[in-house]
């Protein structure tokens, strides 16, 4: 099979046309997966007029069609056509692949550049068996790229009666595709953030930390279920707060919120802007229940590397457990250290290793070292795994 293109690969650039701009702002606008693909249904109907449209999303094998997701527009005269994927995959291996691996990263084809002449395409296996039986004569295709893959893709396919795809309805795709690659960027990220999130909130599931993360503006990212319950505890007190679903009772205690502030207030007075990439020195404010049942320990987390990245509030809790003889143990440890060293102590109980505390810190990792065998001799713990449990 010939690779000799019928039609320019890769035409000339051009900016947006005024209907196509009104369709790519609905396509930005657009959040969440639904949203998108709901607005890319709308975009490729008015634009590149099709009988069907199918969006093919998250490859793990492009050359097999094995994807995470497959979606077929609302409007395509066929709903599902995932009873073919065998033979899309078996025949399209032969129909398509000596193209896309001479033109590896083109952005638009259509499938009458495949044969220096299209005329013999009916002629194939591919379209005898997968675009014959579906009512099928043309195709066009958007594709994006990835270290030599494609990762999403989509197929618009047409009946013979409305004729093949023309230069300009490719020149068409060509000029839409940085655009919606924009808007799949925007997705993988958003969809990113959401995984992260996920596998967060789930391994902390399955660990009994209490902790809590708060945006800049005081709004719950998450909570862990032990850290609604100390809430419920220091809102109420223990004996009330066991009348009580901690979660349903859930509000953030009034001083945890006045500390947040006050850490808020200290980084807006310091106004010190650090250089791109640089690690911030975490400010931390210890907080006692009124009752002196709980206390928590508050850490600013800074990000310097997004402008629009605003720092986020990362809430530690733990029940004083405290006794007419005294305070807790934890309690009576900590006052043992010098507000550094608590800092120190409380960045190995987030896990952290020794060279992002000394990144985070601004010091060397020898210096992070000595002075962790400093804060072991004064609690009398031997390793980080004995400091945390002491310090919980």
């Amino acid at each position: 099979m010939s690779t000799t293109t019928t039609l320019p690969i890769v035409p000339p650039p051009r900016s947006l046309l005024a209907e196509e701009q009104n369709a790519v702002l609905e396509v930005n606008r657009a959040l969440g997966i639904k949203a998108l693909w709901k607005s890319l249904q709308s975009l490729f109907e008015d634009l590149v007029p099709h009988d069907s449209l199918v969006m093919s999303q998250g490859y793990t094998d492009w050359r097999s069609e094995s994807t995470t997701r497959r979606l077929t527009s609302a409007r395509s005269r066929v709903p599902d056509d995932s009873h073919m994927e065998p033979v899309v995959a078996g025949e399209g291996r032969n129909f398509f692949q000596p193209f896309l691996n001479a033109h590896n990263g083109i952005a638009a084809y259509t499938h009458s550049q495949l044969m220096s002449d299209p005329r013999k395409i009916p002629q194939s296996r591919y379209y005898k068996r997968f675009m014959q039986p579906l009512g099928w004569r043309y195709s066009a295709h958007l594709l994006y790229w990835k270290q030599g893959e494609v990762t999403t893709s989509f197929a618009l396919r047409r009946r013979p009666d409305q004729g093949d795809f023309s230069p300009e309805e490719l020149s068409r795709l060509h000029t839409l595709h940085p655009h919606i690659g924009a808007a799949l960027d925007r997705l993988d990220a958003y969809e990113g953030e959401h995984r992260a999130r996920v596998l967060l909130e789930s391994y902390y599931r399955s660990q009994p930390d209490a902790v809590l993360f708060l945006d800049w503006d005081l709004q719950v990212i998450y909570t862990s279920m032990e850290a609604s319950r100390l809430c419920a505890v220091w809102n109420f007190g223990l004996s009330e707060a066991r009348r009580y679903n901690s979660q349903a009772v859930f509000a953030l205690p009034p001083e945890i919120a006045g500390a947040v502030e006050e850490l808020k207030n200290s980084l807006l007075i310091s106004g010190k802007e650090l250089p791109l990439n640089a690690e911030p020195a975490p400010r931390t404010a210890q907080v006692v229940s009124p009752r002196g049942e709980c206390q928590a320990l508050v850490t600013m987390k800074r990000d310097n590397r997004g402008a629009h990245n605003r720092p986020v509030f990362l809430v530690r809790f733990q029940e004083a457990s405290t006794t007419p003889e005294g305070p807790s143990d934890a309690k009576r440890l900590l006052a043992q250290l010098s507000p550094a060293e608590r800092e120190l102590a409380a960045l190995i109980c987030e896990g952290l290793p020794n060279k992002v505390i000394a990144q985070q810190l601004h010091k060397t990792e020898g210096s992070v070292r000595v002075q962790i065998s400093g804060i072991y001799q004064k609690l009398r713990v031997g390793s980080r795994t004995q400091l945390v449990l002491a310090l919980r």
